[in-house]
């Protein structure tokens, strides 16, 4: 009996050890949190996240215990009254988050290799964005005092420190290509660059990760909306329920432009009287219009047509898919097809609008 109770004793104590084995610790310590509230999120493909736990800072810490999971995975610590989130990058071992949370740029995350060099990464890009943020201010108030040349002044300023600041993320992945945090770096950073340095810095990382494949469909997807490409064809949904076909759309008219917006999006619907405008003006030349309405809400959609009294084709968008065919990340978003279905132009707005339709149909 006694051999016995001394097997369960010892059995439960390499579970146990087993079970400490599966997780990591997530450990803050950070000056001025008592009573905020800190939400530890997963994401592995950032498309996908999941609500881990919900601490509430005590004595200006709390601790997280994780379970393990692909090492590739990306955390997110996101401070609900803070307003603020830090990204964590702990490949399955323990991280310390240290700092002050009045002073969020400089908080660090220490633990294993990963979690130390992309801290490293974060507290170099931490001097520029420290830089920026009052620049940023003081663009906004010589905007506000219609101060056009302390804004271009300012500007200027933010346009040379926003160059930094990108070569040095450039210059991190090219001397760190073998790293999946390098590939999120990119991953992250590909919607901000031009589509030609994306596919470049692509081309020098090594090895596999998810966020590689992210890129990867990027430069596919971005492609095919490039000057001189073919339309990629859909059939929607009007706001009376009538199918439209694109292909069908463009082959009768000389110009079609395809217009992603949404009823909740402020810009677009500031560029709706523009669109418009063009629209009345050059439809008897050939010029077609398909707005393409991301909204999820019909009613919305609808009562937006309405208001804006748009008199071109209107389709919505509902499951996404078009608007991922045409790589679209921000609205509005234009594109602009000749005859036979080439992309002539894209992303115009206001006059630049109305000079290409001048060009294409005089």
């Amino acid at each position: 009996m006694k051999k016995l109770l001394l097997s369960i004793v010892a059995a439960l104590i390499i579970l146990t050890g087993c079970n400490k084995s599966n997780q990591f610790k997530v450990t803050l310590n950070l000056d001025n949190s008592d009573g905020e509230t800190v939400i530890l999120i997963k994401s592995l493909d950032g498309k996908k996240p999941i609500i881990l736990d919900t601490v509430v800072m005590a004595d200006n810490k709390a601790v997280f215990n994780v379970e393990k999971d692909d090492p590739q995975a990306m955390y997110i610590l996101a401070f609900k009254e803070k307003k603020d989130t830090k990204l964590l990058f702990p490949d399955n071992k323990n991280v310390t988050v240290k700092g002050d949370l009045d002073d969020f740029f400089h908080i660090e995350a220490t633990g294993g290799d990963v979690t130390n060099a992309y801290n490293e990464y974060q507290q170099y890009l931490a001097q520029y964005m420290i830089q920026f943020i009052p620049l940023e201010d003081a663009a906004n108030e010589a905007y506000d005092n219609d101060d056009s040349l302390k804004y271009e002044e300012i500007n200027a300023q933010m346009l040379a420190i926003w160059d930094e600041y990108h070569n040095y993320q450039f210059d991190y992945i090219k001397n760190h290509p073998d790293s999946y945090v390098t590939h999120y770096i990119l991953d992250d950073l590909k919607t901000d660059i031009e589509l030609a340095k994306v596919a470049e810095l692509e081309e020098t990382l090594v090895g596999e990760s998810v966020y590689r494949d992210n890129i990867k469909k990027f430069i596919e997807s971005n492609m095919r909306v490039e000057l001189g490409q073919p339309f990629m064809d859909f059939t929607l949904q009007t706001v009376d329920g009538k199918d439209v076909n694109l292909a069908e759309v463009i082959k009768n008219n000389k110009v079609t432009m395809i217009d992603f917006w949404a009823s909740w999006c402020g810009p677009c619907r500031n560029e709706n009287p523009v669109v418009k405008a063009a629209y009345e003006k050059y439809h008897a030349l050939g010029f077609e219009v398909v707005g393409v309405s991301v909204d999820r809400k019909e009613a919305a959609w609808l009562q937006a047509v309405e208001e804006d009294a748009l008199p071109y084709i209107q389709v919505r968008d509902v499951e996404g898919e078009v608007g991922n065919d045409y790589a679209v990340v921000y609205i509005p978003s234009n594109f602009l097809y000749d005859q036979n279905g080439v992309m002539v132009a894209k992303g115009l707005r206001g006059e630049e609008l109305e000079a290409k339709l001048a060009e294409l149909l005089k």
